[in-house]
């Protein structure tokens, strides 16, 4: 008991000293550039060269936020994805594949061309390597009854994987059996 008494005296012993606790003081970092402040040998000196080296007068280092180069710490990530997204985008890349359908195709000599309808009516011609789908979907293949579009994409694990949508030309309940 008196080994403890002695160790906690000892302690409190040892965090009292002579000097006096100066408080520490944050002066602000953005001064103009035309200021003019006076050190320690009364001679006048620029402030923003004291910024600029990134020590103050006293010797402490100082910290000064460059906005240039940099987002808004404020905005959104999400919703600044989103407008990156929509700017600059076709009519069919701006709908998704189940809203777009196939009303034609067509044999071009050397390839086939489709025809694909958006919700209000109107209608866009594409071929392979033509960008559909607001999630950066590619015409990969175009025969006789269908359009493929591969989409790749990130799961939850980062792996890349891509996903293929065929749309036919015909639905499977209207399709004409060609057997006959």
């Amino acid at each position: 008991m008196k080994s403890i008494i002695l160790i906690a005296i000892l302690i409190i012993v040892a965090g009292c000293s002579e000097q006096p606790v100066t408080p520490v003081s944050q002066t602000p970092a953005s001064k103009a550039a035309g200021e003019v402040t006076q050190n320690k040998q009364n001679k006048p000196t620029d402030s923003a060269s004291a910024i600029e080296s990134g020590t103050a007068e006293d010797g402490r280092t100082e910290y000064t936020y460059r906005t240039a180069g940099r987002r808004d710490p404020f905005r959104s990530l999400i919703l600044g994805l989103k407008e990156k997204k929509v700017a600059g985008l076709t009519p069919l890349q701006l709908r998704s594949l189940g809203e777009l359908k196939v009303i034609g195709i067509m044999w071009a000599g050397k390839s086939y061309s489709a025809m694909i309808e958006t919700p209000d009516g109107k209608g866009y011609l594409v071929q392979e390597g033509v960008f559909v789908g607001p999630e950066g979907g590619v015409v990969k293949n175009i025969t006789a009854d269908s359009v493929t579009i591969e989409e790749v994409f990130t799961d939850i694990y980062g792996k890349k994987k891509t996903k293929k949508t065929v749309l036919g030309l015909r639905p499977k309940e209207e399709a004409v059996d060609e057997d006959i």
